[in-house]
């Protein structure tokens, strides 16, 4: 037992700690962020609306994961100027929970229309059942 607490002691470097450090804090602010708004954006409520009208779906609930990005405004040279450039928060991933996902049709479905609404590869979406 005293081997395994030496170890844990020696890898616990004030860079391992730091970084948990900021993990932990980086999750406090997004579980924070979640809770102002409902746990759920705007955007997540729509496209959950929307894909619970299609046939066999159900209930849909959907979370959008996002990236800051800087994109040049204007001519679109902004980037390389230096001026003119703006973060926005832009889908990179989305994971929609399904009652009717456990048919492979409606799935499939599903996937193709999230994929399309938001523009992302099928490899970056993903389907699940749940919510019975």
């Amino acid at each position: 037992m005293r081997g395994v607490f030496s170890r844990l002691r020696a890898a616990l470097t004030p860079q391992v700690l730091m970084l948990l450090a900021a993990a932990m804090l980086l999750a406090g602010t997004f579980a924070a962020s979640r809770r102002e708004t409902g746990g759920a954006t705007e955007l997540e409520r729509r496209i959950g609306r929307t894909l619970s009208g299609m046939d066999g779906a159900g209930r849909v609930e959907v979370v959008i994961m996002t990236r800051s990005d800087t994109a040049a405004s204007g001519n679109g040279l902004g980037a390389f100027t230096g001026s003119g450039a703006q973060a926005q928060e832009v889908a990179c991933g989305a994971v929609a929970v399904a009652q009717g996902a456990d048919d492979p049709l409606i799935r499939m479905q599903l996937e193709a229309a999230l994929s399309a609404l938001l523009g992302l590869p099928a490899s970056a979406v993903s389907v699940v059942t749940g919510g019975n």
